[in-house]
């Protein structure tokens, strides 16, 4: 690709193949004392040139196609070289074609600090968009402490980080962030020894003078608080080295309580639902939180924010279910305007009585076929089953069909349902086709047939 067409590419990131496109997700690098160390090369030096690195695996560019390519070479003349014993007068590194892979966009004729990588296979320097990398004018706090490596061997290393208290709002979906919590007990153990520290005011904590070497970092927070994921690994590889360890903690309120079934029917493994009261006049797509019935029918919601909850069985509906019931709100009612409202303050637990259930509600068979407008059968056509309510959620994982058009699912009687099948043709320029079925309510197995509009 020309430097032109490369350029273009990048300003209007017109087509980013598939296999390329993955968002981005990285850990922050942490402040300059931490990512010097886990780097191999840090260097500054003013960008020359950027060019495509060769992709075989890439198709064959179409006419006019501007494609973001998989990786680029970043040419620099060097400035200063301050790690991974970089010499001459040019560095070279790669990074991906792309912010969603990760790349970092570079522009020629700007002055960059640099943290790359070395590869395992030795095949030169590598930048991601996840290290400290910036423009040189952004990078004084990483030059002053370059300079202090210089005159100092340390003293020993640094832990710190601030502990924060978030709750989601599950009426709303957002989160909320709450007063910072003091006199949280933080603990970094260490092959020999363990350090301790307590958050201030705003939350923070710092635990100097570490030895180097590999610690676990455990925090300790009050009993109304969650107690999952308070861990986490440190490494200090160096007495001048540090590390940035910020935790969230959330309240564990929580609701226990037992489904029992009609007869001697199992509760095993039904889907208990939790939701917000508030949600509950909205309609639609309704968010909850479900958890599992156990062979006893007992279940528990763990972690739970401050708030006003209903709950029951089958309250919404799910992505192939097992077992499935008619909709029931504790205390034993389908309507949500009779069901118990269940109000959950910062840490408390609340034990609910047994929910009574009908019926498991029972497993049939959907089939059908899918055929063309000119009644040939729709060999590969896509089928998804979706809500037949307003909600129109997919609720069973979409297939392909058979040579001859046919298709078939496992669904529960006495509920709603909608069909969609729809066809990519290999021909170019024409479009996709696709029809969705009426709603229609199962009622023992069931057959369909859709017919496909004519192709475009």
């Amino acid at each position: 690709m020309s430097a032109r067409r490369l350029a273009a590419a990048f300003g209007l990131l017109l087509v980013i193949p598939a296999r390329y496109a993955a968002a981005c997700s990285c850990e922050s690098s942490g402040p300059s004392c931490q990512n010097y160390f886990r780097v191999d090369a840090v260097f500054a030096g003013t960008v020359t040139s950027i060019s495509e690195v060769p992709d075989p695996d890439a198709p064959p560019l179409r006419p006019d196609e501007l494609r973001i390519p998989r990786s680029v070479r970043v040419e620099f003349a060097l400035s200063n070289a301050f790690r991974g014993g970089i010499t001459g007068a040019t560095v070279s590194v790669t990074t991906a074609g792309s912010g969603p892979a990760c790349g970092y966009t570079f522009k020629i004729g700007e002055q960059y600090l640099v943290y790359a990588h070395r590869p395992k296979d030795g095949s030169g320097l590598s930048v991601s968009l996840c290290s400290r990398t910036r423009p040189l004018a952004n990078a004084t706090e990483d030059l002053a402490f370059f300079q202090t490596l210089n005159v100092s061997a340390g003293t020993g290393g640094t832990i710190s980080g601030k502990v924060e208290h978030w709750e989601r709002d599950l009426a709303t979906g957002s989160g909320k962030q709450y007063p910072s919590v003091r006199d949280v007990l933080i603990v970094a153990r260490g092959q020999a020894n363990t350090f301790e520290a307590v958050t201030d005011e705003q939350g923070r904590y710092v635990i100097n003078r570490l030895p180097p070497g590999s610690y676990e970092i455990a925090v300790y927070a009050p009993p109304q608080f969650s107690q999952r994921s308070l861990t986490r690994s440190a490494e200090l590889p160096d007495p001048r080295s540090c590390f940035v360890a910020d935790f969230g903690i959330s309240y564990d309120g929580r609701i226990r309580g037992r489904i029992v079934g009609s007869g001697n029917g199992s509760v095993e493994g039904a889907q208990v639902e939790l939701m917000a009261a508030e949600q509950v006049a909205r309609g639609g797509n309704i968010e909850t939180i479900r958890t599992t019935a156990d062979a006893g029918g007992g279940f528990e919601f763990v972690d739970l924010s401050p708030g006003r909850y209903l709950v029951g069985v089958d309250l919404t509906r799910q992505m192939d279910p097992k077992i499935a019931f008619p909709t029931m709100f504790h205390p034993g009612t389908s309507h949500p305007a009779q069901a118990t409202v269940v109000v959950v303050g910062g840490g408390q637990h609340v034990e609910l009585s047994p929910l009574a259930v009908p019926e498991a509600r029972r497993r049939v068979r959907l089939t059908g076929r899918v055929v063309f407008a000119d009644g040939s059968a729709g060999d590969g056509a896509g089928v998804s089953v979706r809500d037949g309510g307003t909600s129109r959620r997919q609720v069973a994982v979409g297939i392909r069909t058979a040579p001859d058009g046919t298709f078939a699912f496992d669904v529960h009687e006495g509920l709603s349902y909608r069909v969609l099948a729809y066809h990519n043709s290999d021909q170019p320029g024409e479009k996709q086709i696709s029809r969705e079925s009426e709603p229609f309510v199962v009622s023992g197995d069931t057959t369909i047939t859709i017919v496909l509009p004519p192709r475009q």
